[in-house]
């Protein structure tokens, strides 16, 4: 018996080794893998030449290069000279950013609005709100629903930025037919489910959030665009009811459609029999 527990206690033990080797393991590719990211984000971002991501790269590194210079690493020079040279380029940039964010857009086919004015700009008909914090010297990029980006503001990066959100968002094709087809099966489930009639004033975010939770990949801020094109275009008529959008008051439970569209907000969507 006695050899049983000493059996099983030396099981044990190996056991528990085991696992400890594993975890330092895991540590190590961890920490390695992040390692990869860094250098691999500081080439990308050399590529480009981006000097205020490369800024903010390398200062929420400051421990990694601290080690390294500890440690006597011969990149440590090489690291420590792009650092200075991206802080001078960053300098320049910043005394002159307007002119070199308005040129960026220019040359990439973004038109500012015109009420756009530094620090705060605006696109696609105040639909893409950008605003640059000149204490952090970053971007924020954000749209009628929500919040998209945040980055360092070097402007070719935010150009990047704002012409992958302009795509997504107006670049998919539209069919009026199927998206009133779409947003009358939501209405109508909506509807079941609060044990309303169907022609009752149902809000518009119960819809969204129905969407939110069924329909892959959703993006609420598409659905605004989809219903903004269909009050420009329609139609508004399916199977003998007619849409009709009913505004509100309260900008927090409303959507503010896009382009002519957009006169007030709307809170509630109405499918009234014809």
């Amino acid at each position: 018996m006695d050899l049983r527990h000493e059996l099983l206690d030396g099981i044990r033990d190996l056991l528990a080794s085991a696992r400890e080797r594993t975890k330092a393991l895991k540590a190590d590719a961890e920490a390695a893998s992040h390692t990869e990211r860094v250098w691999e984000a500081l080439l990308d971002f050399v590529t480009k030449s981006w000097p205020l991501h490369i800024l903010d790269l390398l200062d929420r590194e400051a421990r990694t290069l601290k080690a390294m210079r500890a440690e006597g690493h011969p990149a440590i020079g090489q690291i420590e000279c792009l650092y200075r040279g991206a802080k001078e380029e960053a300098d320049t940039i910043k005394r002159r950013y307007p002119g070199y964010l308005e040129d960026a857009c220019r040359s990439a086919g973004l038109v500012l609005d015109a009420e756009s004015r530094h620090p705060a700009y605006s696109l696609e008909q105040r639909f893409f709100q950008l605003k640059i914090d000149e204490r952090k010297w970053t971007a924020r990029l954000s749209d009628h629903e929500s919040r998209l980006a945040e980055l360092p503001a070097d402007v070719n990066a935010i150009v990047d930025v704002i012409l992958r959100e302009q795509k997504r968002i107006f670049g998919r094709p539209f069919s009026g037919c199927k998206f009133l087809k779409l947003l009358r099966s939501q209405y109508v489930a909506v509807a079941k489910k609060n044990k309303q009639p169907d022609g009752a004033s149902i809000p518009i975010r119960h819809i969204t959030r129905r969407l939110g939770k069924n329909a892959k990949g959703f993006r609420s801020d598409e659905f605004l665009v989809d219903l903004s094109r269909l009050v420009e275009q329609g139609p508004m008529d399916i199977d003998g009811y007619r849409l009709d959008l009913q505004q509100t008051k309260d900008t927090n439970q409303g959507m503010l459609l896009h382009g002519p569209a957009g006169r007030g907000y709307i809170g509630f969507v109405v499918f009234r029999k014809v």
